[in-house]
């Protein structure tokens, strides 16, 4: 019996190992069939590879809500180089509906800082504070974007080109515009902001910065305020009135000058320990020599350091109605008056001889520099 068992055993035994290899091929074709449903599905959620630069609808636009301080908000802007994307302070009006849009829109103005080379990295957010909400009270839209090498945006200072032996005010200038017009370019755009309004205006290498880009002649921009505006003023803080190649910067000027066409207006005061009114009138005449225009006015001492003139509230009754003067005529698409030259002596030897601008007292009346 037990012989029959084997016998039995070994009779069936390839009908076994042909059923195992049956069952073995069905195992595998539905593992297959799995796979072949299941990796598409995989694929298709599985995270893109990130990208060296990242697309404008993932970097750019407003981050966290608006503050109770002028509807304050965190923006971030594009900039002449997309790794480092601008931070920037935005101010808005307290809106009224418009009955079409649903939106009111407002016209926009820029508001550009200055540098310090020895804090420019630890500096904050740039707000300016009473300058910015004189205007918010005006209607405007205000944004204050952070260049590139400052604070936040952080990155290479590509508007510091030259030494102070060896500046090129120029291509700095031009540079620091580069940033400036990504801003207004991307705000321009908001449904907020009414197209083609815009102002840009600039305190010290803010204001040289706004004077590069009025050479541009951008078409969304329609007017430049430069408030103590020059480049290379007290480097390394040395003395007052110490100037990084002076005759260049009004070379520079002159340059900008010749292809500007927006109408320009220049505030200082006659105790900027940064750039004289001397300097003023000098850089300002270059400006109307090459062909731009230019409204120039220096008003009495202010405070301890007329550089200062547009960090707080007592400002505004020096160069409030001065500014809504010039903004109501370049809105009115009127031509702002260049005042007639005065008689000058140049700052520089060998600076060559420039056709100055007169200055304009607080009360609108014109005197000789």
């Amino acid at each position: 019996m037990i012989r029959m068992t084997w016998a039995a055993h070994a009779k069936w035994a390839p009908v076994r190992r042909c059923n195992a290899r049956v069952a073995y091929y069905r195992v595998a074709y539905y593992i297959a069939a799995v796979l072949a449903a299941v990796v598409p599905l995989v694929v298709a959620v599985a995270p893109a590879p990130a990208e060296t630069v990242p697309r404008a609808a993932d970097v750019y636009g407003h981050f966290g809500p608006e503050g109770p301080r002028l509807r304050e908000q965190l923006w971030i802007l594009p900039s002449a180089d997309h790794a480092y994307p601008l931070r920037a302070t935005v101010f808005r009006p307290a809106d009224t509906p418009d009955g079409e849009t649903g939106t009111a829109r407002h016209p926009l103005v820029v508001i550009n800082h200055g540098t310090s080379d020895a804090t420019r990295l630890a500096v904050a957010m740039p707000v300016y504070y009473w300058l910015s909400r004189w205007f918010v009270e005006h209607g405007y839209v205000v944004v204050l974007p952070q260049r590139r090498g400052h604070g936040a945006t952080a990155g290479p200072l590509a508007e510091s080109i030259g030494t102070c032996a060896d500046p090129d005010h120029l291509r700095s200038g031009l540079a620091a515009a580069d940033d400036i017009q990504g801003a207004v370019d991307y705000m321009s755009e908001q449904p907020f902001v009414a197209p083609g309004e815009a102002v840009v205006v600039g305190i010290s290498s803010g204001g040289w910065a706004s004077l590069a880009l009025a050479s541009r002649n951008p078409d969304n921009v329609r007017a430049v305020i430069n408030i103590a505006g020059g480049r290379g003023g007290r480097p390394f803080g040395q003395r007052v009135d110490t100037v990084c190649g002076e005759t260049r910067l009004i070379e520079a000027a002159r340059t900008f000058g010749r292809t500007a066409r927006a109408p320009t207006l220049w505030l200082y005061a006659a105790n900027d320990s940064y750039f004289r009114p001397a300097l003023a009138r000098a850089m300002a005449s270059a400006w109307h020599a090459g062909g731009g225009e230019a409204e120039l006015h220096v008003f009495p001492a202010y405070g301890s350091d007329g550089h200062n003139l547009a960090d707080d509230r007592a400002g505004w009754d020096i160069w409030g109605g001065t500014v809504e003067n010039f903004l109501t005529r370049s809105r009115g698409k009127a031509p702002v008056a260049v005042l007639d030259p005065e008689p000058h002596q140049s700052l520089e030897s060998g600076s060559g001889n420039v056709s100055p601008v007169a200055t304009v007292a607080s009360d609108g009346a014109a005197r000789a520099p």
